[in-house]
């Protein structure tokens, strides 16, 4: 029989990731809140980026200028901007829409990354992840209701932040071959932030003692989510925790409901269970198929 400590074990990677679930919800109520205080979705998008580059200053250090090159500097230099564009598109996204709307269509991102993968990295799609990728998509049009629901700016920036996911997803696998996990953090942070800087030109102004307190948590939360998702990755595999990803939708349904007045309807609800529940079982067949080949 597994001991005490194995139990504590394999509830460690469920736990990191419901707690990096919490805080990705809280920073994108946080982003909501800066907005209504004149402070550009833009704005927040640099200096959230300024913010995690000082918080990566100790992995500077630990890899030194060395550790940081690479042969593939064209894939880092495509990574960082997709990487930035799904930054920004997100935090805008998050100002205009429900939050519970935005984070569904960011359940996309896997399921995008799919079909991206085997047209970029020639992986072969058998018929379960084809069957994924389908009802992935049914997912994408029940929240999207064409015909129905106007189009507007907040869903666009939504769905292109979901796609520039899913193009740096494909660019971490493809990297990951060669390069090391914090160096691939690195180089996109440092690429996002002329790009983000670029954006926040147009809406630039400078936070006033309150927002900056916003802003630092907003860094804080972004920093230990990061962290805390790497470390629930590390105890558990993705089969085991990506379930768990849905709780981003019901804690930022929870956030919006008691403090901006959202309502969380019966489409998004059902389009996001379609979409994560598409993305788990794409994400399962694929440990399988992993377990078969060793």
């Amino acid at each position: 029989m597994p001991s005490l400590e194995q139990h504590k074990e394999n509830l460690n990677g469920p736990l990191f990731m419901l707690i990096s679930c919490v805080l990705f919800s809280v920073m994108g109520g946080l982003i909501r809140y800066l907005s209504l205080t004149d402070f550009h979705p833009f704005m927040t998008a640099f200096v959230r980026t300024v913010l995690a580059i000082i918080f990566l200053i100790p992995t500077f250090h630990k890899v030194g200028i060395g550790g940081l090159k690479t042969s593939r500097m064209g894939l880092h230099l495509f990574r960082g901007l997709v990487s930035a564009i799904a930054v920004v598109a997100s935090f805008y996204a998050v100002t205009v829409i429900p939050l519970a709307t935005s984070v569904s269509y960011s359940f996309a991102a896997p399921v995008i990354a799919t079909v991206l993968a085997t047209i970029f990295l020639k992986e072969k799609i058998r018929l379960p992840r084809i069957s994924a990728v389908i009802i992935g998509f049914i997912g994408v049009l029940v929240l999207l209701r064409p015909g129905m629901e106007p189009l507007s700016t907040g869903v666009i920036a939504a769905l292109i932040s979901a796609l520039s996911v899913a193009f740096a997803i494909v660019c971490i696998r493809a990297l990951s071959q060669t390069d090391k996990p914090n160096v691939v953090a690195v180089y996109s942070l440092i690429i996002t932030l002329p790009i983000s800087f670029v954006f926040a030109l147009f809406e630039w102004t400078w936070p006033n003692g309150e927002q900056w307190l916003v802003l630092i948590c907003i860094g804080v939360c972004a920093a230990c989510a990061q962290y805390s998702i790497s470390k629930a990755f590390s105890y558990s595999e993705t089969t085991a925790i990506m379930p768990i990803d849905f709780t981003r939708l019901l804690f930022s349904a929870c956030i919006g409901y008691f403090f901006y007045d959202e309502k969380l309807d019966f489409y998004t609800i059902l389009g996001a269970t379609l979409i994560l529940g598409s993305a788990v079982y794409a994400a399962h067949r694929e440990s399988l198929r992993k377990k078969e080949t060793r």
